[in-house]
């Protein structure tokens, strides 16, 4: 048995070579990153400033720039054959440690619980990565807990949304059980449109490869996913109100929230984010932050980032989702260092290294994230060059692309939209609508074309 000094040496990354005590620089797996490569050079940015940290990444694929900036690079089958993954990363865990898992995407959130749950890192445990990420067991978990929800129910027909309609009146929301990032999100807002909704969803989660990522989980962590995601779906009572969203850490099982931040949506189509106004301004936002710890609490999740969606209306604030990641809208770590003075993925790199980060929360500025969409087919022809973006910005406004020239746009409900097509941060010291407004401003003088394409 080790002797105390003995596991203090491991912890420190120190082993024997020869009779000689030699230094290992600790080893982070990135797994899946969210939005391919674009947050892999972002992470490994920050890693940079952290110290000297070996970074490995786990992807399926895996590009050219990557094997420049990476220690190593590990080629894995796609996330949805995560049977065939979990067993290759396995072994190479086994031959080639890792002292930290960044898992902070819904690509490498369940396999890279079983990872952690296997090999001791700090993430979170395959139960609370299981209840993230199926929304059914995520409702009946919180329901338990006495935590808010929409009324809801499962369905696998037409009829089924009827009769939840008959409770909660029109409209209705029809989701996948796990989370597509808002693809397959339906808003049904009559008697008419419900036959045709249910055929949609019903065509799109027998296709999913978010679905077929969590029936392989499921296989291969032997639990019950409560439902057939292939067959069935959930459907939702609307809920009014504001959006209202909380994102922040969690050192162990402690939460430390960023703040409270306010979503302006989409309209048509609905439920994709034109904006975030950083703090909310109209929400008693304590009581917000209460409902999101009691969420967090309900479902067990620790040693991860988080990001929960809620509705607040009269004082009643419910759950729309709970993410156990960090949120990955272009701009958000500038949003947040707004108030936290960090670099909240530097942050959740220590974290994974077993360093609780340091917490700053200043409340004395406010700010608002907006973004540029596309929602038609299309293909993006012109952008301004990265220096007149930057000669753009001031003092209060930070702007940002999302895209690249020649990237294709695809019109909701293909499941590959990403409508983003720009950002801006602006910064106002009374109000963060006011900020919204300036933001909005700074968007409209981008310079951008996105040229129509006709679709079979």
């Amino acid at each position: 048995m080790m002797d105390a000094r003995a596991i203090e040496k491991v912890n420190e990354g120190i082993y024997e070579l020869n009779g000689a005590e030699v230094y290992r620089m600790p080893v982070i797996l990135m797994l899946y990153p969210a939005y391919g490569t674009v947050s892999c050079h972002e992470v490994c940015r920050y890693v940079e400033k952290y110290g000297d940290v070996r970074m490995v990444l786990a992807d399926d694929t895996p590009t050219t720039s990557d094997m420049d900036i990476f220690d190593d690079v590990w080629e894995l089958p796609p996330p949805e054959r995560l049977q065939e993954a979990h067993e290759l990363l396995r072994r190479w865990c086994e031959k080639n440690r890792p002292d930290g898992i960044f898992l902070q995407s819904e690509r490498g959130l369940l396999l890279g619980s079983l990872i952690a749950r296997e090999f001791n890192l700090k993430a979170p445990s395959v139960e609370a990565a299981l209840l993230c990420s199926n929304k059914y067991l995520q409702r009946e978990a919180l329901l338990r807990a006495g935590v808010g929800n929409p009324l809801f129910t499962l369905g696998e027909n037409a009829a089924d949304v009827r009769r939840l309609a008959s409770e909660s009146n029109f409209p209705v929301v029809l989701k996948c059980v796990i989370s597509t990032m808002s693809r397959l999100v339906t808003l049904v807002k009559s008697q008419e449109e419900v036959e045709p909704a249910v055929a949609r969803v019903k065509e799109g989660i027998e296709k999913s490869l978010d679905v077929a990522r969590l029936l392989s989980f499921a296989d291969t962590a032997k639990v019950d996913l409560g439902c057939d995601p292939r067959r069935q779906f959930l459907i939702e009572s609307f809920l009014g109100g504001d959006l209202v969203e909380t994102d922040g850490l969690l050192i162990g099982d402690k939460p430390y929230t960023f703040g409270v931040t306010e979503q302006i949506q989409s309209i048509d189509p609905p439920f994709f984010i034109e904006a975030y106004l950083f703090p909310a301004e109209y929400t008693d936002n304590q009581a917000v932050e209460r409902v999101s710890d009691a969420a967090i609490k309900a479902l067990g999740l620790g040693d991860s980032a988080f990001s929960i969606e809620m509705r607040a209306k009269d004082g009643d604030i419910r759950i729309i989702e709970v993410n156990g990641r960090l949120g990955w809208d272009d701009g958000f770590t500038d949003l947040f260092r707004v108030h936290t003075h960090q670099d909240r993925i530097t942050q959740v790199v220590q974290m994974a290294l077993g360093t609780e980060p340091e917490i700053v929360h200043d409340n004395s500025h406010f700010a608002a994230l907006a973004y540029r969409s596309c929602y038609y087919d299309g293909i993006v022809r012109e952008l301004p060059a990265k220096d007149e973006i930057s000669r753009m910005g001031n003092k209060e406004v930070k702007l940002g692309l999302a895209t690249n020239k020649g990237a294709r746009f695809f019109s909701p409900p293909n499941p590959e939209v990403y409508p983003h097509v720009a950002w801006a941060l602006a910064t106002h010291p009374a109000s963060s609508r006011a900020a919204h407004a300036i933001a909005r401003q700074a968007l409209e003088k981008l310079d951008i074309v996105i040229e129509k394409v006709a679709v079979n």
